[in-house]
């Protein structure tokens, strides 16, 4: 298994994939396994929780994506306040990083303010990879297994995705490059929410950790 930068392994094969270090600042955790120290786990397989759309902070960034891209996310939602926000926020992270990459822009607002430090950069490289590739991304990315980890002001999360069904789109000739499934349709997730600075209606992503060829995610 590798861990790297790269945002879909497969649907920007195209793009160059730099090593990943996972660092952060409030709600990283230590730094090496990505967990927050004294932190409770939990896990979940209940319904999907509400789109982010349909409960963004005020203020909040447009986040929606383009009709031939969509992001699933089967996340059950949790009853702590904080771990409710937190979530929604991964999402609009999540959605914000992907919205990058279908604008061709490092100027869209929604990364800054959903992410900050290395979770920011990360978005930002993102965008980047894409523009060098000379590919947007098309298709469908599903999210699942879920676990959870809070302490005080920070939640981490920890989860799979499966991206078989997304794919690299050339931008100048609109073609759609297909893959099957292997090994590198499937990353596993960490990323450390901490609170917002100025604000305790939005959290944001502080440190991403992405593996790709994540076996262990095969369902």
């Amino acid at each position: 298994m590798r861990t790297r930068t790269a945002l879909t392994a497969a649907a920007l094969a195209t793009a160059a994939a730099l090593t990943l270090t996972a660092c952060g600042d409030s709600g990283s955790g230590d730094g090496k396994s990505g967990k927050i120290q004294g932190a409770k786990d939990s896990s979940s397989d209940a319904p999907e929780s509400p789109k982010p759309e349909e409960e963004a902070p005020e203020g909040a960034p447009d986040v929606s994506l383009p009709k031939d891209v969509e992001l699933v996310f089967d996340w059950a939602e949790p009853s702590n306040p904080d771990e409710i926000v937190a979530q929604r926020d991964a999402q609009n992270y999540l959605r914000s990083i992907f919205r990058g990459v279908t604008e061709q822009s490092h100027a869209d607002p929604a990364a800054q303010f959903y992410g900050r430090g290395q979770a920011l950069t990360y978005a930002q490289d993102q965008v980047e990879q894409s523009l060098e590739a000379g590919v947007t991304l098309t298709g469908t990315q599903r999210f699942y297994r879920l676990e959870r980890e809070t302490h005080a002001t920070a939640v981490a999360l920890s989860f799979c995705a499966n991206q078989a069904e997304m794919f690299s789109k050339e931008i100048d000739s609109g073609k759609v490059l297909r893959t099957e499934e292997s090994d590198s349709s499937f990353l596993y997730y960490r990323v450390a929410m901490g609170t917002s600075l100025g604000r305790d209606d939005v959290w944001q992503a502080t440190s991403i950790e992405v593996e790709t060829e994540a076996t262990q995610c095969r369902e």
